[in-house]
């Protein structure tokens, strides 16, 4: 058997690369099925976010040409322009979306692994994201504020709440806990592995947005050509419009981060635990992991 055709074994102790290998196999085994819970449930809120772009962007461009015609000079004339309601619009239904892409993908691999490896349908993933959704919205907003003010006051605050931050969502989900005792199970699983943790959250996060910048090529290529032509808002237009669209469907990317994370999660659980031994001690000899003689590899 093609090992990239095995199931995935999520309570075992993996380290960095092993992490992400098993990441890249889960996409590719789990593509479809996915991606189906991702665009019927995240899909209203991505195109919220193209369509709010796109207004910020023919906005941006207005106010640019203005500028240039000096019908608009001062500074705070230029914020008051920018900074209106589809500016507050985009901010909500980008933290939305985002926010709602790491649920979906920890909701779907939680019922994944109950399932025994089987594919939830989307109607069982939208009924465990509903019952998520609203605390998993705050603890994203609020997590996110506590480690920003950390960067603001001092960087190193902010850079060592990452991976706790981080961790503390898929925690949320598989253990069903509250956003306190999530931060301090999360700051317990990365107790002596901040460095490995923040090295593999680092990686897959410039992993995603090399990909996005990838997908955002197009839209760089029309701007530089509308730089290089004078008097040309069409082009401008069109290339801020193609990179509004590019952004929003660039945001399946961050699928990546969310699995390393919750496979990480399960490796520092099974670590810390032993959860996913004891569990296959008491199913020796039944069919639960398929013959009484297949043993998922235990990496220790």
């Amino acid at each position: 058997m093609n090992p990239n055709d095995e199931k995935i074994e999520f309570r075992k102790v993996r380290d960095f690369s092993q992490t992400l290998n098993d990441s890249f196999t889960f996409i590719k085994q789990n593509f479809k099925p996915l991606m189906l819970p991702l665009l019927y449930i995240c899909g209203f809120f991505i195109l919220a976010t193209m369509a709010t772009s796109v207004l910020q962007q023919i906005k941006t461009v207005k106010i640019l040409g203005w500028a240039k015609a000096s019908t608009i000079s001062s500074a705070s004339e230029i914020t008051r322009a920018t900074y209106g309601v589809e500016y507050f619009l985009l901010l909500f239904f980008s933290i939305f979306s985002v926010t709602a892409i790491f649920l979906v993908t920890y909701c779907y691999i939680k019922l994944y692994k109950e399932q025994q490896n089987t594919p939830p349908d989307v109607q069982q993933v939208w009924g465990l994201f509903k019952q998520h959704i609203l605390e998993f919205f705050i603890a994203n907003i609020l997590l996110g504020l506590f480690m920003g003010l950390g960067m603001v006051f001092c960087l190193l605050p902010g850079v060592y709440l990452f991976p706790l931050v981080s961790l503390a969502l898929p925690v949320m989900v598989m253990e069903r806990s509250g956003m306190s005792r999530a931060f301090s199970r999360s700051s317990n699983l990365i107790k002596d592995k901040w460095w490995v943790t923040f090295g593999l959250l680092l990686v897959t996060m410039l992993i995603a947005y090399m990909s996005m910048g990838i997908l955002g090529l197009p839209s760089v290529f029309l701007s530089v050509g509308a730089a290089f032509l004078q008097d040309s808002p069409g082009l401008t237009l069109a290339g801020s419009i193609l990179a509004s669209i590019l952004t929003g469907l660039a945001q399946f990317f961050y699928v990546l981060p969310a699995i390393v994370t919750a496979l990480w999660y399960f490796s520092l659980s099974e670590e810390k635990d032993s959860t996913g031994l004891f569990e296959r001690i008491e199913n020796f000899g039944s069919d639960n992991l398929g013959t009484s003689n297949e043993w998922p590899k235990e990496d220790y």
